[in-house]
């Protein structure tokens, strides 16, 4: 009997600690998480008219943050971000939007740190990426874009 009844408080236990990591899994950590969006990125020369834009993915997960461009030009892989706005105010039509600033920053072996500012207002993106090197800058880019609409 004595053993029957520590089976049962363990399988007890076992399902509950199951079933609270399967809701906490599926929520999202913040306004950002678990959303992608297609940017379009330019760089910005000083005196000289604005290159073509390249198109992006920006993908928020888990608190870290990827950009295949990132990647591509300077090696940067999945960042942790910081939230350093979330507020929710209403429009001239009384609809309820949100509002999200994100920061992150990085420094790779040569001492070139990126910096990536960006302003999430419901489903449109932008901001700026700067990269310097001994704190000067070396290049800027501006991107702006919208959410990626979700597969149903």
């Amino acid at each position: 009997m004595n053993f029957r009844h520590i089976i049962i408080s363990a399988s007890v236990v076992a399902v509950g600690l199951f079933s609270v990591n399967a809701i906490k899994k599926g929520e999202p950590k913040d306004t950002v998480d678990k959303r992608k969006f297609i940017v379009s990125i330019t760089e910005v020369k000083e005196g000289g008219p604005p290159k073509k834009g390249v198109e992006d993915e920006f993908e928020f997960k888990s608190g870290k943050f990827f950009s295949q461009f990132l990647m591509d030009k300077f090696d940067v892989k999945w960042v942790k971000y910081e939230m350093t706005k979330d507020s929710t105010y209403t429009d001239e039509d009384q609809n309820e939007n949100h509002w999200s600033e994100v920061e992150l920053s990085t420094t790779d072996a040569t001492d070139q740190t990126i910096i990536l500012k960006c302003l999430v207002d419901n489903f449109d993106i932008s901001g700026e990426i700067k990269v310097t090197k001994k704190d000067k800058l070396k290049k800027k880019y501006e991107f702006s874009g919208k959410e990626k609409p979700k597969k149903k």
